[in-house]
């Protein structure tokens, strides 16, 4: 591909890193088609340095270090004016409408969807865009159900359900109860802060009770969203909770006045705006969270890719051109 050429307010960054996610494999797989683009260059995980900015994109330092917000609104739209472009109706995302950052170099559309990483390492800083910033939203929405002794449930404890540990352990004082299919991510879970872990599958439920004393959690992040795992965050809400839903592998849950908790809300989380990314590179920066990260050079996509289904990647896998 021809490095692009930035017009107007765009931006060119030469990519540090790219985050690979779970859902750029429901991407290949065909189970997006109706919200990607083709052709396109996939990867919406990006971090890298301003290479040159357009002529009205204004006064920027090329060599700066900046992670890349992952929905890009069209900037007009009462979502945008008030700080929900990734819900943009007319928007678009790096990797599925535009080209995104498995690539050398990335074109993005405007200034503000940059946020600047300071002394950060760009290629480290990468999952920040994505893994991060999704993570610290949910925690923020979920934030004014954990006071007090509360305790929050965290299905799921992959690239997203880590960085989820570490905020909610950074913005609150809930009680982290972790869940996952795999003992090594059950014990990165604990090493970054979660009180109790526990198995997914037959007697999770039970055991989430048991250890919120017969009343469940104050809140249920998913960061699977299995028929299995949604069940299981429907199973353990309590009363005047709220369940928040990240992972796209397409699941449902019935809803129903007898099938709920009593005045319980159902949620999902579509990434996170500008001041979210704002906030999770600054708890970054602070030396709050880390990102667990293999790096795989560009032309090894395939194998990150083929260790991610497989499962074989602990945090999150990062392409470095």
């Amino acid at each position: 591909m021809p490095v692009p050429e930035p017009q107007a307010d765009e931006v060119l960054v030469r990519v540090a890193g790219a985050g690979v996610c779970h859902s750029d494999l429901y991407v290949i797989d065909g189970e997006l088609s109706e919200y990607v683009s083709l052709p396109v260059t996939m990867g919406h995980e990006i971090a890298g340095w301003i290479e040159k900015p357009g002529p009205r994109a204004g006064d920027l330092t090329p060599g700066e270090a900046v992670a890349v917000m992952v929905g890009w609104g069209c900037g007009a739209c009462e979502w945008c004016i008030t700080g929900h472009e990734q819900i943009c109706p007319r928007g678009n995302e790096a990797g599925s409408t535009m080209d995104g950052g498995f690539a050398e170099y990335v074109l993005v559309p405007h200034p503000r969807h940059l946020v600047p990483l300071g002394t950060l390492d760009p290629i480290d800083a990468a999952p920040l865009g994505d893994a991060g910033i999704s993570s610290y939203a949910a925690v923020r929405r979920v934030r004014p159900y954990l006071m007090g002794g509360a305790a929050i449930v965290i299905i799921g404890v992959g690239g997203l359900g880590q960085m989820a540990v570490q905020i909610a352990r950074t913005l609150s004082g809930a009680r982290i109860i972790a869940v996952d299919r795999r003992a090594e991510q059950l014990q990165r879970a604990r090493d970054l802060g979660a009180a109790e872990t526990l198995e997914a599958g037959a007697g999770a439920a039970d055991r989430i009770r048991e250890l919120t004393g017969g009343e469940g959690a104050h809140a249920v992040l998913d960061f699977v969203g299995t028929d299995e795992s949604l069940q299981l965050a429907a199973q353990t809400v309590r009363q005047r909770g709220i369940v928040a839903m990240l992972g796209l592998a397409g699941g449902t849950v019935p809803f129903g006045f007898y099938t709920q908790a009593p005045e319980a809300v159902l949620t999902t989380i579509y990434a996170g705006t500008r001041a979210d990314l704002d906030g999770v590179v600054a708890l970054a920066r602070a030396g709050r969270i880390e990102s667990q990260v293999t790096r795989y050079p560009l032309d090894g996509v395939n194998a990150a890719l083929d260790d991610l289904r497989a499962g074989r990647v602990g945090g999150r896998a990062v392409l470095v051109p």
